[in-house]
């Protein structure tokens, strides 16, 4: 009798299927990781994200799309959560066949050591791990700030890995300047370094855990106490590729994130995004709907980021307009 309950229970966390959280403050490249872990997959995984839309998954991957789902030709998944993390991850363990590994990404003002509370408690899951992105050139920075630096040590303190992103942007011996200040402030951390958000999967995999187990609830995974507000702004027409780089660099520095779509006279349709003073943008996939330029953008509140954001990007697509 007890040879079969100990059978029932090892096949039991057999069963269970590794979930790996990922975290980090807005611009540390956690998107960019995403991307590479769908394209480089040699499992069916489940990507979990607050919106897959700026996520841009290579075309040539998507086989079907259901409106909360991307379904990919190489058996992985990526599902909005949108209407709730419990509803999706509901939505996602009912698969079938069920996904062999879910990555459920925080968004990058939360604290994904509350998110991580699902993989503890859930019977159906085994955390694997807290991934934790950190712009290597930013983050003690942003731990010093005195409205962000809160925010971002919760993520750190949540971390089982701690992946140094953008890493290839430091000067000979900055990242080991960095990560010794980081265990100066927080004790034993293990490190990965990375540009461009390339971990191999197995490289994440090695770093479980450890036993540590994140303090949050898990019904509650953003802070409604946070010193971030956002917006949308949208508009029709063609803007000039110079002058939105321009007017995105000119925005205050309480502005700390924008990315979206647009439609540029170099790009065509494009992916932009500003973090950390950097502006990128990307020709992106052809899309079925109508070009139409839409970014979303978050900063510090109180501060009239979103006054800051129309007038900059209104007065650009009134150019563009006028030609």
């Amino acid at each position: 009798m007890l040879s079969t309950r100990r059978a029932g229970a090892e096949a039991a966390v057999a069963a269970r299927i590794p979930l790996i959280v990922l975290g980090g403050f807005l611009g540390a490249g956690k998107t960019t990781l995403l991307n590479h872990l769908l394209s480089q997959a040699d499992r069916r995984v489940a990507v979990m994200v607050n919106d897959f839309g700026p996520i841009d998954v290579d075309a040539s991957l998507v086989a079907s799309h259901d409106g909360e789902t991307l379904s990919l030709t190489n058996g992985c998944i990526c599902c909005s959560i949108g209407s709730g993390l419990d509803a999706a991850l509901i939505r996602v363990l009912e698969r079938k066949p069920a996904p062999e590994l879910i990555v459920i990404e925080a968004s990058g003002v939360s604290d994904p050591g509350r998110i991580a509370q699902v993989g503890l408690s859930d019977p159906m899951l085994q955390l694997e791990a807290v991934v934790v992105m950190a712009d290597a050139g930013r983050i003690v920075a942003q731990l010093d700030d005195p409205l962000m630096g809160d925010t971002v040590a919760r993520q750190i303190r949540a971390a089982s890995l701690v992946v140094m992103n953008k890493a290839d942007l430091l000067g000979p011996g900055e990242a080991e300047s960095v990560e010794a200040e980081l265990r100066a402030r927080y004790g034993a951390l293990p490190f990965l370094r990375s540009s461009f958000g390339r971990v191999p999967l197995e490289r994440i995999l090695a770093h479980g855990p450890g036993g540590h187990a994140p303090d949050g609830d898990a019904h509650h995974h953003e802070d409604p106490d946070h010193p971030f507000e956002g917006g949308v702004w949208s508009a029709p027409g063609m803007l000039n590729a110079d002058r939105l780089i321009a007017a995105l660099k000119g925005l205050p520095a309480d502005v700390i994130r924008v990315k979206g779509r647009v439609v540029t006279d170099r790009h065509g349709s494009a992916v932009v995004q500003l973090a950390g003073g950097r502006v990128r943008i990307e020709k992106a996939p052809a899309a079925a709907e109508a070009p139409r330029n839409e970014l979303v953008y978050i900063g510090l509140r109180g501060r009239g980021i979103g006054a800051a954001v129309s007038a900059a990007l209104d007065a650009l697509a009134a150019e563009s307009r006028a030609g």
